[in-house]
């Protein structure tokens, strides 16, 4: 996931400081998203969504209404509601979110049948 999400953070990278660049706006700190990153964390946020770290500052943006969730991530959430309405970076995203969100429901389905069956061989032991 952390490969095809890459693509991703830097292309909302380019997209805010090509939003932010104005002449208007020339005192504007590019820097701030250098490390601009995106994942998804599917055990606190069970909706398809994207978190967004800039700095030390996170969000989580839910992908049907590009609305933030959780968290803070200063002005950027109006050009990041924007960007996700570009092209097909929402349909993308999605994908990946349900491709993800399917691995992590068999994850957790082979983690209950490991205590299921832990289980059954401690009740075995006990009657043996």
């Amino acid at each position: 996931m952390v490969d095809s999400l890459y693509r991703y953070s830097n292309m909302l990278k380019d997209f805010i400081i090509d939003e932010l660049s104005t002449p208007q706006n020339r005192n504007i700190d590019k820097h701030r998203y250098n490390n601009l990153k995106i994942s998804m964390d599917l055990d606190r946020f069970p909706v398809p969504h994207i978190v967004i770290r800039i700095g030390i500052s996170e969000g989580v943006i839910a992908l049907d209404t590009g609305d933030l969730i959780y968290g803070s991530i200063g002005q950027d959430p109006k050009h990041i509601k924007k960007w996700l309405k570009r092209g097909s970076v929402y349909t993308e995203l999605l994908q990946i979110w349900n491709m993800e969100n399917m691995k992590h429901e068999k994850a957790i389905q082979a983690e209950r049948e490991n205590v299921q069956k832990a289980k059954k061989e401690n009740l075995d032991d006990f009657f043996n």
